[in-house]
């Protein structure tokens, strides 16, 4: 299970109607292993890693907006500061949070997804895969220098559906990107998710 959540990482896909008995989940998307999916997720942020702003691919603070009660619509920018002709291995790594400043590992060591190239092309339909098949110009390996635009990405809840509020509320994903013993690359996704009992009025 734990290994289908890697390829959570960063985030997309289609388009759908909102029926009238669910638009509680407006608020968030739903989100959940139940057949009526009874939780609510919300994304708080898909960036950088923090104060690691000076690494040779920088991802922007992307801008997020809900469209519907299945999809977040992300934008953003990728700015590589230099050719990358080398291997980038990846690890994903998922930590629960009490705040914003104190998180513990969830899974430990963080997991391997190994060769980020071959990771893309083996699996051409994975949530990564669609956030950079929204890229303008392309990214594509070897990664060459520039700005790339990322247009409008959907992110849909299916990556997340393991997050349990029962385990935490508040969780972070960090996706780490290494040339060898140095670090290229590392973005930070921020959510938090809730059962929607938990947010109704309590008097």
């Amino acid at each position: 299970m734990l290994r289908l959540g890697t390829s959570l990482l960063v985030v997309v896909l289609v388009t759908s109607s909102i029926p009238s008995s669910e638009q509680y989940f407006y608020n968030g998307i739903k989100s959940g292993l139940e057949p009526d999916l009874k939780h609510s997720l919300f994304l708080d942020r898909v960036g950088q890693c923090r104060w690691q702003r000076d690494l040779p691919l920088l991802m922007s603070d992307m801008r997020i907006a809900q469209q519907n009660n299945t999809h977040y619509v992300i934008s953003g920018v990728l700015r590589v500061r230099r050719n990358i002709t080398e291997t980038m291995m990846g690890t994903v790594s998922i930590e629960i949070c009490q705040n914003a400043t104190q998180c513990r590992p969830f899974i430990d060591p963080p997991v391997a997804i190994g060769d980020l190239c071959r990771f893309l092309t083996d699996q051409r339909n994975n949530t990564l895969g669609e956030v950079l098949g929204h890229s303008v110009p392309p990214v594509g390996c070897p990664i060459t220098q520039g700005v790339y635009r990322i247009n409008d990405a959907l992110v849909d809840y299916k990556p997340f559906r393991y997050f349990s509020p029962n385990v935490s509320k508040l969780w972070r994903i960090e996706l780490v990107l290494n040339c060898g013993q140095k670090r290229v690359f590392c973005v930070r996704i921020e959510l938090h998710v809730y059962s929607w009992e938990d947010m109704l009025p309590r008097y």
